[in-house]
């Protein structure tokens, strides 16, 4: 296999299918708060998020389809790929149950979940470039919804992306007759795998509807136009893990993982470079991103846009654990840092509203950040020093309440001009 050409393919199909899924959440905030008003932006948000949510349940086999496909590729068992793929599209069905007690709901789930599973498989296969044209398929249908129903564009936009991968997965007989002992493996895996993922989804998807649920549509409102706009940044993490996770389920099927250590480290540092210049960016036009939204967002977008930034920081970390076999490791610090973020919430958001949301955010990515980066320390050798790009730019957005955030920009990029260089030889000799 050759890894450059995988991961710059896959890079490609990710930056265009994530700007696109990550963008209609920006663009679908903006239209519904312009035109129903941030109240009602509060209440649909709280439904996609609970759906969003329930869909983690329902794509139980996602993540664990994608790393076995990939190891079974490495391995050279086709037969076991169309077994595993057999199981893995079965489970988002099981939310049919929820359709008598709302349909909403139910539906919202189910297509997200076969969205989910689709994306981990098609990668896991190394066909990046074919989850992205669904994704433009499906943000053409996204854009036409807005004529209708506050929802219609997301059920537009998931059900040609579920159709497109069903279809597309019968006309290249990817999808085979399921076998116990494959069943058995993937279950094991994805057990650990989905709890991780659960508490992962909770941390995203929780901010909306527990604020909604603990200070109102109001406060829901505004964590709705301040979040959808600094997890732009989440989709970064999301371009470089869906390129490199299957390279290092690949490696660890070959049993060979010093590339893939390497690889997370160059990740890890040019993406807390990369997302650090596009938060400074950020808070440089504010003013514009307020009047977008019709929302005086004041200083809640910065610690915001940190808790993203920490969040962005640690992927490739977890995700070298996960493609491993410390799965079970990366789940544990997952939900360990969703609990410091519920308890965070459940004390804070009644006394302090939208704040009290993104402070227990914050909290909860440097839990996990923290236990993350202790264990790839100690398991892999990763380089501590990895994290500097990140401390440095926290320190200096600190200061973008007295000091242009252009001028801060400027510094950040003169003090890591020497590792911006770096990484095109680190890359160039992966």
């Amino acid at each position: 296999m050759n890894r450059k050409r995988v991961i710059v393919r896959h890079s490609i199909a990710s930056v265009i299918a994530l700007a696109l899924f990550g963008g209609s959440r920006f663009l679908y905030n903006v239209i519904i708060s312009r035109k129903f008003g941030v109240e009602v932006l509060g209440e649909i948000n709280s439904l996609i998020s609970q759906a969003f949510f329930l869909a983690g349940f329902l794509a139980f086999f996602s993540i664990g389809v994608g790393k076995y496909t990939a190891e079974f590729l490495g391995r050279g068992e086709k037969n076991r790929i169309k077994s595993i793929a057999g199981i893995s599209f079965l489970s988002p069905l099981l939310g049919l149950v929820l359709m008598p007690i709302n349909f909403s709901l139910a539906l919202l789930s189910i297509l997200r979940a076969i969205q989910l599973t689709f994306r981990s498989f098609i990668y896991g296969l190394h066909r990046g470039e074919v989850y992205a044209y669904s994704i433009m398929l499906g943000f053409t249908l996204f854009l036409l919804g807005f004529l209708g129903d506050p929802l219609l564009p997301y059920y537009l936009f998931l059900a040609t992306i579920s159709v497109f991968g069903v279809v597309y997965l019968s006309r290249e007989k990817l999808i085979g007759k399921p076998r116990i002992n494959d069943f058995i493996l993937l279950a094991k895996y994805s057990v650990w795998a989905f709890l991780g993922s659960a508490s992962g989804i909770f941390l995203i998807q929780g901010p909306y509807f527990l604020t909604d649920i603990l200070s109102g549509s109001e406060s829901a409102g505004i964590v709705s136009a301040i979040l959808s706009t600094a997890f732009l940044l989440s989709y970064l993490p999301q371009v470089v893990q869906s390129a490199i996770v299957p390279i290092f389920a690949y490696d660890y099927g070959k049993g060979s993982m010093e590339t893939s250590k390497r690889l997370a480290e160059v990740s890890v540092e040019m993406l807390s470079i990369a997302t650090a210049i596009i938060v400074f960016a950020i808070l440089a036009f504010q003013p514009i991103i307020e009047r977008i939204f019709r929302l005086k967002l004041g200083t809640l977008l910065l610690p915001a846009l940190i808790g993203v930034e920490i969040y962005v920081s640690y992927n490739p970390l977890i995700n070298l654990l996960s493609a491993t076999k410390f799965i079970r490791s990366s789940s544990i610090y997952a939900i360990s840092g969703s609990i410091v973020s519920l308890i965070s919430w459940l004390l804070l958001i009644p006394k302090h509203g939208a704040l009290g949301t993104l402070i227990g955010l914050i909290m909860g990515y440097s839990t996990i950040f923290a236990l993350t980066l202790a264990k790839t320390v100690k398991e892999f050798g990763v380089k501590p020093r990895i994290t500097v790009p990140l401390f440095l730019a926290i320190i200096l957005q600190l200061l973008s309440k007295f000091i242009s955030p252009i001028i801060l920009v400027i510094a950040y990029l003169i003090i890591e001009w020497r590792k911006i260089r770096l990484f095109l030889h680190d890359i160039r000799s992966l």
